[in-house]
């Protein structure tokens, strides 16, 4: 029999063995990968959550610039207003909906692309409309321009027009005061001269004042084509060489003021000469004809018609 395998024998089996060796390197190894694939993870996991961290900043950033373009679209609407109050309603309706989109963006707790895409899609839509009301206002100026020229260019025909119909009525008027004043008859070939009234109904002119108990005026009074055809009043203002009036002493209005008659003549006008004469009797024969010159004044319509002097010795 061989000596070693008697020895194993005798040993039970006793040799060494590398199992166990084997066993401890591969588990190492096995711990070894997972701690890479840990690193890796760890590493992964830090890179995806730095892009998520800034993926989120430029959504809040994108929320955040969607606001101030809101905030700066109402502004340019509240300009617009400001402009042309005509675009009031649909300025108005446009700022509601701008404020309705701040609102809803600052109550966004988290932004998410197809949030951010479906808001800019709005705010794109808003200035969009912003440019349509643009136009409308330009367009409106541009009509308000040449209304206003048209309007400048019409007022100064009506100021124009008004300071002709002005300096027309004006001129009418004048001339009605001419005509209505041309309305009277003058009086021409005036004489005056002491009379006595004999008891037989006679007529003795004088020339001294002592024998005259009335002073006779006569005149013509040509036609005047302006005056119409009707009854007339011829009136008579005798002033002796005291400067007293002498007759009647009856008061009428001429050029506003008044004036005391001595005598007065009514007529019928027919549109031709008229002869006319006027005895004027004095009220008190010595006080009022005395010796000396006096002046005889007519008077027509309101009008001085024609003075003329005589004397009584």
């Amino acid at each position: 029999m061989d000596q070693t395998t008697n020895t194993d024998q005798f040993f039970g089996n006793t040799g060494y063995s590398n199992e166990p060796e084997k066993n401890n390197r591969g588990l190492l190894i096995l711990v070894g990968l997972l701690a890479l694939a840990l690193i890796g993870l760890g590493i992964s996991y830090y890179f995806t959550y730095s892009n998520l961290k800034k993926v989120n900043q430029e959504l809040v950033e994108d929320k955040n610039g969607l606001i101030n373009d809101l905030n700066e679209l109402k502004i340019e609407y509240n300009n617009i207003q400001e402009e042309n109050g005509a675009l009031k309603s649909e300025v108005d309706s446009a700022k509601t909906k701008i404020d309705q989109l701040i609102e809803e963006l600052k109550k966004t707790k988290k932004a998410d692309a197809i949030l951010i895409r479906k808001y800019r899609r709005q705010v794109y839509a808003l200035r969009h409309r912003l440019k349509k009301l643009l136009k409308e206002v330009d367009s409106l100026k541009t009509a308000n321009a040449v209304l206003t020229v048209k309007n400048d260019s019409l007022g100064q025909e009506l100021t124009k027009a008004n300071e002709f119909n002005q300096k027309v009525v004006e001129e009418n008027k004048a001339l009605s005061e001419t005509v209505q004043k041309a309305k009277y008859l003058a009086a021409t070939n005036i004489k005056a001269d002491g009379v006595r009234i004999k008891n037989n109904g006679k007529v003795v002119e004088t020339n001294r004042a002592r024998r005259a108990d009335q002073i006779r005026v006569c005149t013509t009074l040509p036609a005047n084509p302006v005056l119409e055809s009707g009854p007339q009043t011829l009136y008579v203002q005798i002033v002796n060489p005291k400067g007293d009036v002498i007759g009647s002493k009856d008061v009428i209005s001429v050029d506003g003021q008044d004036k005391i008659i001595s005598g007065s003549k009514q007529f019928q006008y027919e549109g031709q000469n008229v002869d006319i004469c006027i005895y004027v009797v004095p009220e008190n024969k010595k006080e009022e004809i005395v010796k000396g010159e006096y002046m005889v004044t007519f008077f027509h319509n309101g009008e001085s018609v024609g003075t003329a002097n005589f004397k009584l010795k």
